[in-house]
């Protein structure tokens, strides 16, 4: 059996020659994109200066078939990435050093640069101190320059991988690092990895979409062309996280579909240009491209939908069509429960339709069959679990929590039709799943019983959060009295 794992040492000047020219390559489909600081910058360049230990790169080897091979990082892109910018790429260091002078030794020399040796031929040295602070790679002495070069860094190299093998590798190295959801949710989609890649810097991604940076280096930017191909043909199967949304995909979707949307995007950046950035918001993308979707079966000029675009924007973003307008649907915060996705496209294809003097029974807007309480602030998830239940929350734990709402749904003996599980108590239920895991106990029992009574909630999230809590605490407490009362 061939062996599955080999190391090598390779000189950093050699690894980020090969790098440079894509005998290893940065863009493995799932990574994420580069998004360290300058301070980690600054301490990894200090740290192969002083010789000082970094841990080996990951790579990952697939078979090209015919005996050919491509190698791709799976852990230490962020490494590569420094290291090269400061190599090659004319980036200076800063001042945020924890200690920014480096010792070294250098062959004394006279002040005409010739070497001075000793009365029996050998070489003399100087101990020798530099500020690295505000330095670009270009700016070190000699001596520093070739200990950056000859610096050893340790490969790992994973061998005879195919492309979901090193997706999986790339899940195993970041279990523990601080990739976020969105970055980590790109894994479980390696088949469309690339193509969502390729996408997400198409004319629509790149002119007409408003984004910022950290969205551009945490993976909410790729992440938003996986929900348009969600929204757009899979909308019935809609999934709560990113990681279930797009493990859906990798198993369901097709290329076609993916090149559908991106033709979109493209269709939509031609007509519009940058002029509608405030409507072409990133919660808003996916429910955009499925309206397009709509209007490409009308049969009319692309110009007309921006023309559409244009209306809404002057006039008809306050007309309510059904239960919604499009202010009220842009108060919403975020776009990750299918009743307000659906919502969102039921409502948007109305307009259209309106705007366009088109009646069809199919573009009426259908409902939810739950009433949606509007909240004009925008609660991030993690940073309600933080304030209102406990600060040692991750984002990897919020999305274990989203999956179990769900399977929570389908419980048996629960009341799927209770209040409880409307979209404005989302967030309220997602800490009570929090809190579960903080106390270490079993919600089951309780939330059969609990979606069962006549609750009335409150527009409030931390007010139903409260409530709830106070209430398993009782439930809880006649549930272990009884348990020592038949003991």
């Amino acid at each position: 059996m061939a062996k599955k794992v080999r190391e090598q040492a390779l000189s950093l000047s050699s690894y980020l020659k090969s790098v440079n020219s894509e005998d290893i390559s940065e863009n493995q489909d799932v990574q994420r994109m580069f998004c360290w600081g300058n301070e980690a910058i600054n301490e990894l360049i200090i740290t192969v200066l002083t010789e000082d230990y970094i841990p080996p790169i990951i790579l990952g080897e697939e078979e090209l078939g015919g005996n050919l091979t491509q190698q791709y990082i799976v852990d230490g892109i962020q490494r590569t990435t420094a290291l090269n910018m400061f190599r090659h790429m004319n980036w200076k260091t800063t001042k945020s050093f924890e200690n920014s002078v480096i010792q070294y030794q250098a062959k004394r020399r006279d002040e005409n640069g010739h070497l001075i040796k000793g009365e029996d031929g050998s070489i003399l040295w100087d101990s020798c101190e530099f500020d690295i602070r505000n330095k670009t790679f270009d700016q070190l002495p000699d001596e520093l320059k070739k200990k950056f070069d000859d610096y050893q860094i340790r490969i790992v190299i994973h061998q005879n991988c195919t492309m979901q093998e090193i997706s999986k590798l790339v899940r195993r190295y970041n279990r523990n690092r601080s990739m976020g959801s969105n970055q980590k949710a790109l894994t479980w989609i390696p088949t469309y990895a690339r193509k969502i890649k390729n996408i997400a810097n198409n004319e629509f991604y790149k002119n007409c979409v408003t984004y910022s940076k950290p969205m551009r280096v945490n993976g909410t930017y790729e992440q938003t062309v996986a929900n348009s191909i969600m929204a757009t043909f899979h909308l019935d199967a809609w999934k709560k996280s990113p990681k279930d949304r797009n493990e859906f995909l990798e198993e369901n979707s097709s290329f076609d579909e993916f090149e559908i949307v991106n033709e979109y995007g493209n269709r939509i950046a031609k007509v519009c240009g940058n002029k509608f950035q405030n409507v072409f918001v990133f919660k808003d993308i996916l429910c955009w491209i499925a309206t397009f979707h709509n209007f490409t079966k009308l049969g009319l000029e692309d110009n007309k939908f921006a023309e559409f675009i244009n209306e809404l924007v002057n006039n008809l973003h306050s007309k309510v069509i059904g239960e919604w307008s499009y202010d009220a649907l842009n108060k919403e915060p975020g776009t990750s429960d299918k009743k307000i996705v659906q919502a969102k496209i039921d409502t948007y294809t109305a307009l259209m339709m309106d705007y366009l003097h088109i009646t069809e029974d199919k573009t009426e807007n259908k409902g939810t069959g739950h009433e949606i309480v509007c909240n004009a602030d925008e609660l991030d998830p993690l940073q309600f679990i933080k304030d209102n239940v406990s600060e040692r929350v991750s984002e990897e734990d919020i999305d274990d929590y989203y999956t179990l709402m769900d399977d929570f749904k389908t419980l048996s003996g629960v009341n799927s039709e209770s209040s409880f599980f409307d979209y404005h108590n989302e967030l309220a239920f997602l800490g009570m799943i929090a809190y579960s895991f903080k106390a270490d106990k079993d919600l089951d029992k309780w939330l059969i019983d609990y979606t069962h009574r006549n609750i009335i909630y409150s527009s409030n999230q931390v007010e139903n959060l409260e409530n709830m809590i106070n209430d398993f605490k009782v439930f809880d407490k006649q549930t272990e009295e009884i348990k020592m009362q038949s003991a």
